[in-house]
């Protein structure tokens, strides 16, 4: 009974849903009618108007008086009145726009090209490479010779063996570019003017690399050819060039230098052992240049070269230290030089120095030597600090003085001197020049007493300087005229060698 009168009261609540639905419905209906009728006779005005406006008709009902269409504005030229002038033009920018596309096409494509990897690179070596053994002679007269002394004994060994002098064969280097054997050779320490000499030779005109081939480290090439026993620049020998009216040639490579790495792996031809031989063993002809300079300076200077005296240590060795020496190859070497470091590091600052300053002078030594046993090779030695290298550098080479550059490796210092480049002429080089002038404006502050005793001082510093280079220039003459006393000289340095 309850259940169908619960049934009963339930119809006529089911019955209103529906109905309510459908007034929804058509009441919503009703409304989207009306909106689409007002949309369309908006869209139809603003068309109307806008027709009216491009027409010119007065009558243009709500549109503004000084309303002017895009259409009026830009009107887009007539294909039928376009002359032919107009379609060239149109046609060549055309042209110009396919030819700017596909040029930034080949370019992007050109950079995503993966360049070759180098064939010569230290990161073929890890810090577990074992260092090679290393010698440098001890102390002898040889390295007490200033390099004009030396190169006056040179010149006249090769003249008692009847070798000719390059530089005095003017007709068979009247067509070359310098008047010495190639390669040359460059086997300065770094920090004493390799790349002023890259910049020199380069300026002569021929093929000059500083540091690293376009086929790797020159210093790496040079330690695998000579463990493999083959000529020191095979493999790394040729230079393709970049610019020029030779561009893209593939051309030999003249001059090196930079030619030592502090590892690892290390590797110096003139300190580690068979490297100079193998030098002339495979090129009996070439030229070996040493530039020297003061070891005092040369040790100030690879001291604020980042972390290259720790390096000479950890990496090469040059300490003494057993462990990184060689010692099971050249035990008395290990411990003289090993003797030489300890004491050094018990005498301070100024010990640490005059170690140094015996190993870059013994390496001098090891090279004059080696140059005196094998007169084949062409040798030249001029020294960095000497005012007459430039003339010196062209009596040997034929490359002009003006040539020879006061260079500086590295981004640091361009930074630093806001300059434009790493190489300027002497005299310009733009840190020297700034620091003279502050010097000069230090001066004008002080007073006329102070300045007339300043100038008195510079006087005597020049006719010191003037001194010293009249003494070195006699001191040349004579030892071309004192031929006995050159012969002792060379006698007593054999002599030591023995010993």
């Amino acid at each position: 009974m309850s259940s169908s009168l619960s049934s009963s009261s339930s119809k006529p609540h089911s019955n209103s849903t529906p109905s309510r639905t459908i007034h929804r419905i058509i009441t919503l209906g009703a409304i989207l009618f009306f909106a689409g009728l007002q949309f369309k006779y908006h869209t139809d005005l603003f068309r109307s108007s806008n027709d009216a406006v491009n027409s010119n008709n007065p009558d243009a009902g709500w549109a503004p008086d000084d309303y002017v269409s895009v259409r009026e504005r830009k009107p887009k030229p007539e294909t039928e009145t376009e002359t032919e002038e107009a379609k060239e033009e149109r046609r060549l920018k055309r042209k110009e726009r396919r030819a700017r596309a596909k040029k930034k096409k080949k370019h992007k494509e050109k950079k995503k090209h993966v360049k070759k990897p180098v064939l010569y690179t230290a990161s073929n070596y890890t810090s577990d490479f074992e260092p090679l053994p290393w010698t440098l002679p001890k102390p002898s007269p040889v390295r007490n010779l200033t390099s004009e002394e030396f190169m006056a004994i040179y010149i006249k060994a090769k003249r008692r063996h009847n070798i000719p002098l390059p530089w005095e064969q003017k007709d068979e280097y009247a067509d070359k570019l310098v008047t010495l054997p190639l390669p040359i050779i460059s086997l300065n320490f770094p920090k004493s003017a390799t790349l002023t000499m890259k910049s020199y030779f380069h300026c002569g005109g021929i093929t000059s690399i500083h540091t690293s081939t376009q086929d790797g480290r020159i210093a790496v090439c040079l330690m695998e050819n000579q463990l493999n026993d083959r000529p020191p620049m095979e493999g790394c020998n040729l230079h393709k060039m970049r610019d020029g009216p030779n561009k893209r040639d593939v051309v030999p490579i003249d001059f090196i230098s930079d030619i030592g790495l502090q590892g690892p792996p290390c590797y110096y031809p003139a300190v580690h052992d068979g490297g100079l031989e193998n030098i002339v063993k495979h090129y009996p002809n070439a030229t070996i240049l040493l530039v020297t300079r003061n070891a005092a300076k040369w040790y100030h200077s690879i001291s604020k070269w980042g972390s290259l005296v720790t390096r000479l240590k950890k990496h090469c060795g040059f300490h003494g230290d057993p462990m990184y020496s060689g010692a099971h190859h050249n035990v008395q070497n290990s411990r003289y030089w090993g003797k030489l470091y300890q004491k050094s590091q018990l005498g301070g600052g100024e010990s640490r120095e005059d170690y140094w300053v015996d190993f870059y002078e013994s390496h001098t030594q090891k090279i004059r030597e080696f140059a005196m046993k094998h007169l084949s090779l062409t040798y030249v030695e001029v020294e960095l600090e000497n005012p007459r290298m430039a003339e010196i550098l062209e009596g040997y080479t034929r490359v002009k003085r003006s040539c020879v550059m006061d260079c500086h490796p590295g981004p640091k210092w361009v930074r630093e001197n806001n300059a434009t480049d790493r190489c300027h002429p002497v005299g310009e080089n733009p840190a020297l020049m700034r620091k003279a002038k502050e010097e000069e404006e230090a001066r004008e502050g002080e007073n006329e007493e102070e300045e007339e005793e300043g100038s008195g001082n510079e006087e005597e510093v020049d006719v010191e300087g003037e001194g010293g280079t009249n003494e070195d220039a006699d001191g040349e003459s004579e030892e071309g005229d004192g031929n006995d006393d050159d012969d002792a000289a060379w006698e007593d340095v054999e002599k030591a060698n023995k010993e």
